[in-house]
């Protein structure tokens, strides 16, 4: 592993492993059959890497294969059948029904029942560490990860293509998160403050000036265009010009920040390392909340009717509204 690199820090303390340098796609029933995630009593507070909605639910993904579900925005869940027990990273939905998970080892589950039974779909040759995934739409979709790890799928998540992302000394960053704008373009958050953008859909990659040379682990997209990274030593940089030129926001912390969402009155939630959670209305500097548990937090996402759940290190629970 390549000095100064903190993916561990982001998936909870969680060594990242090692991969070869060369990828290729294999149908899944060409791997070793795996061992299917065990059932636990509380399995909605195993350590949490990845939450999304999927229609009215929410979906979290973890450690040991785990896989949870609520259907009542939060308050209750229910573990779902999921045939691996790897280190699950990261989740996406392109609508209720039909999502994707990523993690070690190259697998790739997917589910068309809104995440409550998964099937391993695919596995990749050499098992890389996958760290994101993001689907345009049914069809098309992105898997990246460790080491310049990035593949594009045109069928649903059955046949994978690799593809080059960086260049030269940046082909073999890992490449943290992956998500698409309304516009149709790609980002990548990546390693030592690289971040990549697509303007056709994957086929080709340019790399940023971020001006940030920490870690970049997460972005997004706001209602109004704006292009949000987040990244190590409490960074937050946005762009309102597609990303040619990115602007810093303060956030009065150092904490890694590892996920965030956009608000219904055009704000941030931020949340990260150490018990860190940001928090801003529209146009307003973010606020600094330190949770007394300190516990690393990996992922937030904005329920049905606005309520507000985060995961991490603990698990999944509901956030406290801000006062």
């Amino acid at each position: 592993m390549k000095t100064g690199n903190r993916i561990g820090q982001t998936l909870l303390g969680l060594c990242l492993a090692a991969s070869a340098a060369v990828f290729a796609a294999a149908p899944a029933e060409a791997a070793k059959v795996p061992a299917p995630a065990m059932k636990a009593r509380l399995a909605a507070k195993v350590p949490v890497t990845g939450l999304v909605r999927a229609g009215n639910a929410l979906v979290a993904v973890g450690d040991y294969g785990t896989i949870v579900r609520s259907a009542d925005e939060g308050k209750t869940w229910q573990q779902a059948e999921v045939p691996v027990s790897a280190l699950l990273t990261a989740v996406h939905f392109v609508d209720e029904r039909l999502g994707w998970a990523v993690g070690h080892g190259g697998v790739i589950l997917a589910t068309t029942d809104g995440g409550a039974n998964w099937q391993l779909q695919a596995t990749l040759d050499d098992k890389p560490v996958l760290l994101s995934v993001y689907f345009a739409d049914a069809q098309r979709g992105y898997a990246v990860g460790a080491y310049g790890t990035a593949f594009l799928t045109l069928d649903g998540g059955h046949k994978w293509a690799r593809l080059a992302v960086g260049s030269g000394h940046d082909a073999d960053l890992h490449l943290n998160h992956i998500f698409g704008t309304r516009d149709g373009k790609l980002f990548i958050a990546a390693e030592t403050g690289a971040a990549f953008r697509s303007t056709d859909r994957g086929t080709s990659w340019t790399k940023l000036a971020t001006g940030v040379s920490g870690s970049l682990w997460s972005g997004l997209e706001r209602a109004d265009g704006e292009v949000v990274l987040l990244g190590m030593s409490g960074r937050v940089i946005a762009s309102r010009d597609g990303g040619t030129t990115w602007q810093v926001r303060e956030t009065g912390t150092e904490q890694s920040l590892t996920s965030g969402i956009a608000t219904a009155n055009g704000g941030l939630i931020v949340v990260g390392a150490g018990g860190v959670v940001l928090r801003g209305a529209g146009g307003e500097p973010l606020q600094l909340e330190v949770r007394a548990d300190r516990q690393n937090l990996a992922a937030v996402v904005a329920a049905p009717t606005g309520s507000v759940v985060i995961a991490g290190q603990l698990g999944v629970e509901r956030l406290t509204p801000n006062k």
